[in-house]
């Protein structure tokens, strides 16, 4: 589904609320939104039950939005991320605790607060695409890229995730993480380093 065919359909689920419009949208992107988040919580049945829930958010919302393509995207994954950060909220009381790592990721990058002189290499373009090359909906399932993408910080992990496997840029990457796009290519530097490094 291209942008022109989903800015149809959101306008006419919009202005008809003919179910068909918003089945066309859920079949297209349901399998995207049931990836990213099994490869985020690591586990099928809670990834299934947080996708299902995006798009019960969505149906309730989407016709109160004015939203073309490219920010219902942004909105959708934003959902998405918005509940897998619940999940890991309420497993954190028992099993498992945010990585120092992961803290000093997400704090150390405010925003509009980057060094100006921050190193310009981390956010030149690389050929970091051959390192998701070949990937599928069926490494959901392979164990062993599953435990090398978790040893990545989970804003590394989401970064990497949206930027390679669902093919965003670094301005959808900056709405839906809350940052700004040299921010996200900075994150995205830096998992890609430690990723080549785990990947050795």
């Amino acid at each position: 589904m291209d942008d022109k065919q989903l800015d149809s359909h959101i306008r006419n689920f919009k202005k008809t609320g003919e179910n068909i419009f918003f089945e066309n949208i859920y079949r297209f992107f349901f399998p995207k939104i049931l990836r990213f988040t099994a490869l985020n919580v690591s586990d099928i049945q809670a990834a299934e039950e947080i996708s299902s829930e995006v798009f019960v958010k969505v149906y309730r919302h989407l016709r109160k939005l004015n939203l073309n393509a490219p920010a219902f995207k942004a909105w959708l994954y934003k959902i998405a991320r918005n509940l897998i950060i619940d999940f890991y909220r309420k497993e954190a009381r028992s099993v498992k605790k945010v990585s120092l790592e992961q803290y000093l990721e997400e704090k150390s990058i405010p925003d509009n607060d980057i060094d100006a002189n921050t190193d310009r290499n981390l956010v030149v373009e690389n050929d970091e695409d051959h390192l998701f090359e070949g990937f599928d909906s069926a490494n959901i399932k392979d164990k062993d890229f599953l435990n090398k993408l978790s040893s990545l910080g989970e804003l590394q992990k989401q970064v990497l995730l949206l930027r390679f496997v669902e093919d965003m840029d670094y301005k959808s990457i900056g709405r839906i993480i809350n940052k700004d796009e040299r921010a996200v290519r900075i994150i995205k530097f830096r998992a890609v380093s430690k990723l080549r490094e785990i990947l050795k």
